[in-house]
């Protein structure tokens, strides 16, 4: 299965390659004329899932001769760090902005703007609740993603006990469906008490605070969800301060390096990981077809699949494209 939707991203890249190619055939003149500016504003510019999008969109705009300016908050994932540089960028009318929008209402407004000025929006990763203004959305399955995370806890556990989840903050598109699915899935193992969710506003050091105080509230606290990287990050710190690293079965989204390295130790039972390489650099195959006017048979919608990553398969060739990098 995991194949099957793996090759059907590569497939869809590749058929994007082929198209972009003959747009630059129409076009040749184009790059020497006027070379085109691209945004890519992320959630946060400083973690390693969005380092590896701009590793990838910056791979298709050499590509394809793109001015690629990567700009987002070092430090928070909110609406108010975001939309100043969103803001910004609009004035300076580039000719398309990549954005993963750090809330699905807050950021509508600001992106309606960029689309009244004439500026093709690309949605990445995350969405808002009127994506139909953008050009198109580019993301992981995360409500599939959600149930399969529920479902590696379960098996870690032995599908009793309790377990937690922790999250960013409400309002995310990404997170909230990963949260709907992981909570519709983890209703089918009966023998589990879901003890809810917490939230940390992506911080660490919050979520550390909060699992070491579920530890101590649930004594047969079996497992816990961490939705995001740094809810993850934060989850293992404090599995390992209170000395249940490994007795406590951790599941968490993403493949950031430090959870990687904690998961070849044990600490982490499973990851599950996105491709936001993939994310990005369709991101801006798909900018360039549409700026170029050459818009027919782009979806609304490009799915780019995840992949569950445990100490077993962490080696394997097919799991290495899914490893996130720091190395923007």
């Amino acid at each position: 299965m995991f194949r099957l939707r793996r090759s059907l991203s590569v497939l869809v890249l590749a058929s994007l390659l082929a198209s972009t190619a003959a747009v630059t055939q129409l076009y040749p003149g184009r790059a020497h004329a006027r070379q085109l500016t691209f945004y890519l504003i992320p959630g946060i510019s400083t973690d390693a899932f969005y380092i590896t999008m701009h590793v990838g969109a910056a791979a298709a705009a050499r590509q394809l001769g793109i001015h690629l300016i990567f700009q987002g908050a070092p430090n928070a994932f909110s609406p108010p760090t975001q939309i100043p540089i969103l803001n910004a960028a609009i004035a300076r009318h580039p000719d398309a902005i990549l954005i993963a929008p750090t809330d699905k209402q807050a950021l509508i407004a600001p992106l309606r703007r960029a689309v009244q000025a004439g500026i093709p929006v690309v949605l990445v990763d995350t969405t808002i609740n009127t994506p139909g203004m953008a050009v198109t959305t580019i993301s992981s399955n995360n409500v599939l993603g959600g149930e399969k995370a529920a479902t590696a806890l379960a098996n870690a556990v032995g599908r009793k006990g309790t377990v937690a989840a922790l999250s960013v903050q409400p309002g995310i598109s990404t997170t909230d469906q990963r949260k709907a699915g992981f909570e519709q899935q983890l209703r089918q193992y009966s023998g589990i008490k879901y003890a809810g969710i917490q939230y940390d506003n992506d911080s660490a050091t919050v979520a550390a605070s909060k699992t070491s105080a579920l530890i101590t509230r649930y004594p047969d606290l079996a497992g816990i969800f961490a939705l995001n990287t740094n809810s993850g990050i934060g989850v293992t710190n404090a599995a390992r301060t209170s000395g249940k690293a490994g007795k406590i079965k951790l599941v968490e989204f993403d493949a950031e390096p430090v959870e990687v390295q904690a998961l070849r130790q044990g600490t982490i039972s499973a990851l599950i990981a996105q491709d936001p390489f993939t994310i990005g650099n369709l991101g801006v195959h798909l900018a360039y077809k549409y700026v170029n006017h050459h818009r027919a048979g782009i979806k609304r919608h490009y799915g780019t699949g995840e992949k569950i990553i445990t100490k077993a398969n962490v080696n394997s060739p097919g799991v290495k494209k899914f490893l996130y990098t720091r190395n923007g």
